[in-house]
Order: C-alpha cells, then sequence, then structure tokens
C-alpha cells in the first residue's frame, strides 16, 4: 500500500518536472479513439469476466494528452457452492505524460507516464448460495441484489507505437490503490475497470489499438 502511494507520488512529480520542460516547436495536436483488447484476452483465460473498454485521447499541449476511458463489465460464476452475478460500468479520467519529447522522425512513438482517477458502479447478486453445516445439514440461501461502488487512484507507465499511418498498438501496466468503495453484504469478485479488490490494491497489464486523428 505504502509503496504504492509512493510510486503514485514519484510518477506525479516526473510528470509535470516533465511537462514544463516542452517546447512547442513540433506540436500537432490530436485526437486518438482506441480499444482496449486485453479483457477479450483475459475472456480466454477467465470466461466468466467479460469487460469491454474504449478510450478518447486529446493531445492539447506537446507531449500531454487528457484522457477519458470507459467500459462495461460483467461477471457470472456457477460453483457447486454458490451462482454469482455482477453487471456495471466504469469511467476512469486523467493525463498522460511523454518521456519522449517531441523529435522529428519520431513524433508518433510515445513512453508515457499514466495518472487516472477511477470510479465504478456495479449491481450483484448470488440467486443461489449453500451454507455448509456438518451438524444441522446445508443451508441454502440467496442474497438479494445490491449495489456498490467504488472510487480509486492509479498510476503507471505505457508504449504506444506507430503500426501504420495514424493506427497504434500499445500496451500499459498500472498499479490502482482503493480510496473508498460502498459497504455491501458481500464481497465484490470483481470492480469494474479495477479488477479483484484483494487488499484494495490492483496491479493490472492493458493492450491496446487505436486510430490517431490530426486536427491540424
Amino acid at each position: 500500500m505504502n509503496i504504492l502511494r509512493y510510486i503514485l507520488l514519484l510518477l506525479a512529480i516526473t510528470a509535470c518536472n516533465h511537462l514544463f520542460a516542452q517546447s512547442d516547436t513540433l506540436y500537432r495536436p490530436a485526437i486518438r479513439l482506441g480499444i482496449d483488447v486485453s479483457g477479450f484476452a483475459r475472456e480466454l483465460v477467465e470466461p466468466e469476466i467479460s469487460t469491454r473498454e474504449i478510450s478518447l485521447d486529446y493531445e492539447w499541449r506537446d507531449n500531454f494528452f487528457a484522457v477519458l476511458e470507459a467500459g462495461i463489465s460483467s461477471v457470472e460464476t456457477e460453483k457447486e457452492s454458490h451462482i454469482y452475478q455482477a453487471k456495471g460500468r466504469f469511467i476512469r479520467a486523467g493525463a498522460d505524460f511523454n518521456l519522449l519529447g517531441a523529435r522529428p522522425g519520431s513524433l508518433n512513438d510515445l513512453v508515457l507516464i499514466s495518472v487516472r482517477y477511477g470510479y465504478s458502479s456495479m449491481e450483484h447478486e448470488a440467486p443461489f448460495l449453500v451454507i455448509p453445516d456438518p451438524f444441522w445439514g446445508d443451508y441454502q440461501s440467496t442474497i438479494a441484489p445490491e449495489e456498490f461502488r467504488a472510487h480509486w487512484l492509479e498510476a503507471g507507465l505505457g508504449l504506444k507505437t506507430e503500426l501504420f499511418s495514424n493506427i497504434f498498438i500499445g500496451w500499459g501496466l498500472r498499479g490502482r490503490v482503493l480510496l473508498s468503495r460502498s459497504g455491501t453484504e458481500m464481497e465484490p469478485f470483481l470492480i469494474g475497470g479495477f479488477g479483484k479488490p484483494g487488499n484494495n490494491t490492483s496491479l493490472m497489464l492493458h493492450y491496446h489499438i487505436s486510430y490517431r486523428i490530426p486536427l491540424r
């Protein structure tokens, strides 16, 4: 927990120093639309989890990108002891800072520091639940649908490279620290956009494909 806080602080300081040191001589404003394909890959390993995510970034000054990411997620697990279902939506907003700087011949290759604020709203339920009891016999129950919400901060590093004209591929590794979540009777299996809650931290790898639209 403390380590992730130090990482967040270090990345923020580095990004600010880099931002104010930039020159606008090679600046070309643009927006970029993208899709995160890591959700599709995750389904091959964990078919009970489905995530779909899109992103939008805007280069409003040299090497500085305002970023908005949004998506939906769902979970459906069925075991002998329980059935669990969840669905919801999430959003992240923040900024990317390009560490490469503006260089002729490398205008479209990016090494990024990313910082985000995230919010998720989901509904989950357990329509079937077995509580084992060796003395009185197993007890069957249900947990009615209930809402939960979560807020978090995240930071990380990423890479984007131009594969074809204005078409980019890349990846990003981000650490997340949960700030708060609504109290619920049942522990969520997954927080959409954050990951499995664990000890209120999460580390996730993202892969993305995006299309850049120059504005001039």
